[in-house]
């Protein structure tokens, strides 16, 4: 995961867009906006950055979004 590629991603595109990138890169393997070299973290970057983009649309500032995420990741892994 790349932070930086991940919240320019989140402020740049929409849900839906996020989705179709995502959708793309599955059945295609090109990267329509390319974060990573490695293709699990462009995927990553990809679906994270979405989700970061559903907490924006709610009003939710750029680092508040980041912060629910991660806190949401952590919750999973522990």
């Amino acid at each position: 995961m790349d932070v930086k590629s991940v919240k320019e991603l989140a402020q740049k595109y929409t849900v839906d867009e996020l989705n179709q990138f995502a959708d793309q890169f599955e059945s295609t393997g090109s990267a329509p906006v390319k974060t990573q070299e490695d293709a699990g973290e462009q995927m990553s970057d990809y679906l994270m950055a979405a989700e970061m983009r559903t907490y924006l649309d709610k009003g939710m500032s750029l680092n508040d979004a980041l912060r629910e995420f991660s806190k949401r990741v952590r919750g999973v892994l522990t």
